[in-house]
């Protein structure tokens, strides 16, 4: 199998904050520039609460906040058949190609299905 590392993806997301307590509030997704993002019904009427009552938030109201999320993308592989195999866990430590069913581990080598597996 040809192995296909998996890349480092960064994302940033904002958000419009109303702190009760350091403990909870409401945050509402947003733009860098605080324009809402779509909401839907029980999330408008939160945040139509919120911007009615700005007594109700002494840490943080109507703010934007920015944070930025880093991951790691899973290997993947391409199985004998052409297929691109993602590496990660499904059953076991094993994953298993969805065109002509080739069971592999982790690192993209080939198993035996699951049922023929030794305990």
């Amino acid at each position: 199998m040809e192995i296909i590392r998996g890349q480092f993806v960064e994302k940033t997301e904002y958000s419009l904050d109303f702190f009760v307590d350091r403990n909870g509030g409401c945050s509402f997704p947003c733009d860098e520039h605080g324009n809402l993002k779509t909401l839907n019904a029980c999330a408008k009427e939160n945040y139509t609460y919120c911007m009615a009552h700005p007594e109700k938030f002494p840490y943080s109201y109507n703010e934007v906040s920015e944070r930025r999320i880093v991951w790691r993308e899973p290997d993947s592989g391409i199985c004998h058949c052409g297929t691109k195999v993602i590496l990660q866990n499904e059953y076991m430590g094993a994953c298993q190609c969805v065109n002509c069913g080739q069971w592999y581990n982790l690192f993209g080598e080939e198993l035996l299905p699951p049922e023929q597996w030794e305990e």
